[in-house]
């Protein structure tokens, strides 16, 4: 495995928590600046395996993209992401149903999440290697669990772990990220990972079934931005 090069987070780790920092502090003014922000979280997972008769299956899904704590950290950090889920939990079996109090109980619990998430996940240069362990990216598998969905990704990766992230920032900013991904049904970094997700957008009890969490350890990152220092330039 690789650690994700400076060049990649100083784009895409440090400035999550300039904006979970400006989003509590309600400095969120341009809707499209805001969206144009999230691109960081969004890549493309693109995955492929090749089917019984020889022909390849590719799919590519937009997804979103997280961090994994070092092992060190693990135990204080589900700590407090498990309290925060039992708070809101206890208020959701009192007003599910009543819209304007669910309203205020998504909005508080996203706040109250932001702020762990800058306690643990998103810390400042001088901090993060500490907490974050690089050589790793989590994403959550949101679609297995919809009798609607094709199942793509998680037809895919039964049979092949190789895949890769691949980042674009309008206009010229993009990043792979290439690595295997380790499939994760249950246990603490299971637990860690849809607790970050759940930790800013509230999900009831009953719909937490079934949500599988890819970790993805690099292997290799590459600048695809179309400049002097891009093109496929490979910098991890």
């Amino acid at each position: 495995m690789v650690k994700l090069p400076e060049k990649f987070l100083k784009w895409n780790y440090y400035p999550r928590r300039r904006l979970a920092e400006q989003m509590l502090k309600g400095e969120i003014g341009d809707p499209s600046k805001f969206f144009l922000e999230f691109t960081r979280h969004n890549p493309v997972l693109c995955t492929a395996a090749v089917n019984s008769d020889g022909s390849i299956e590719v799919n590519g899904k937009v997804v979103g993209v997280g961090y994994v704590l070092k092992r060190e950290i693990l135990s204080e950090a589900l700590k407090e992401f498990r309290d925060h889920m039992k708070a809101s939990d206890e208020v959701y079996e009192k007003i599910k149903g009543e819209k304007e109090a669910m309203r205020k109980l998504y909005e508080d619990h996203s706040v109250k999440g932001l702020k762990l998430m800058l306690k643990y996940v998103y810390k400042p240069e001088n901090e993060a290697e500490k907490f974050v362990n690089f050589e790793k990216l989590a994403t959550v598998e949101l679609a297995k669990r919809l009798p609607w969905s094709s199942k793509h990704t998680w037809n895919i990766v039964q049979r092949s772990r190789n895949a890769c992230l691949v980042f674009f920032q309008p206009p010229m900013i993009s990043f792979e990220v290439r690595g295997i991904i380790d499939v994760h049904m249950d246990g603490e970094y299971h637990e860690l990972v849809t607790l970050i997700h759940d930790a800013y957008h509230y999900t009831p009890p009953e719909h937490r079934r079934d949500r599988p969490v890819y970790i993805i350890n690099v292997t290799e990152v590459y600048d695809n931005s179309p400049s002097r220092s891009g093109f496929g330039t490979k910098i991890a």
